[in-house]
């Protein structure tokens, strides 16, 4: 009995040694894994638009309108000027009353007193419309708007609704950055 003590006993001193040891060594994994690079400034959250090239090489994003927020290249700075042109239809609903197919201008508001108007990304803005978000700050666009950014952030699109699953269509989008509108806001502020 007295040597089934000294066994357990020994066992357990063999045991702690070696947790200890184990902790003391840097145990290296079998097969070495690859560093995963970091990147700052990737945004994980908001999936990139589809896009293609047009004929003089500009990028052309398509904002599908059964789609939330999708990210484009384009990171701009606060007090960046933007220009967007968009074209092409969407059908914001089933077929109903009202006009379901619409350009990016979309049409007629949410209504106010409705239950879902603040469900809408931008609820002053048309039904199916494009709006745009840079950082915290959502804007509407529609087919033709510049727009000086209030945030730094990445430009990012969708259509203004509240339902997007029953959506179809896509609206095309061109973004033109200003350059030259960040070395004037830098300018201003200098002064000032």
């Amino acid at each position: 009995m007295r040597s089934m003590h000294l066994i357990s006993v020994l066992f357990v001193l063999v045991a702690s040694a070696l947790t200890v040891c184990a902790q003391e060594v840097d145990i290296q994994p079998l097969i070495p894994c690859p560093p995963v690079p970091v990147l700052a400034k990737e945004i994980l959250r908001v999936p990139k638009a589809a896009s293609q090239k047009d004929e003089n090489g500009g990028i052309i994003y398509m904002i599908m309108g059964n789609e939330s927020w999708r990210r484009t290249d384009l990171e701009v700075k606060r007090g960046q000027s933007i220009e967007i042109n968009a074209g092409g239809i969407v059908r914001w609903a089933p077929d109903g009353i009202e006009k379901i197919d619409v350009t990016p201008d979309g049409t007629r508001p949410p209504y106010r007193d409705g239950w879902n108007y603040y469900h809408f990304p931008f609820p002053e803005a048309g039904l199916g419309s494009l709006v745009m978000r840079i950082g915290k700050g959502i804007y509407p666009v529609g087919s033709q708007r510049v727009v000086e950014a209030e945030d730094d952030g990445f430009v990012e699109f969708m259509v203004n609704d509240d339902k997007l699953d029953d959506n179809s269509g896509y609206f095309s989008v061109k973004v033109k950055l200003n350059e030259n509108s960040l070395a004037n806001a830098h300018m201003a502020i200098k002064q000032n």
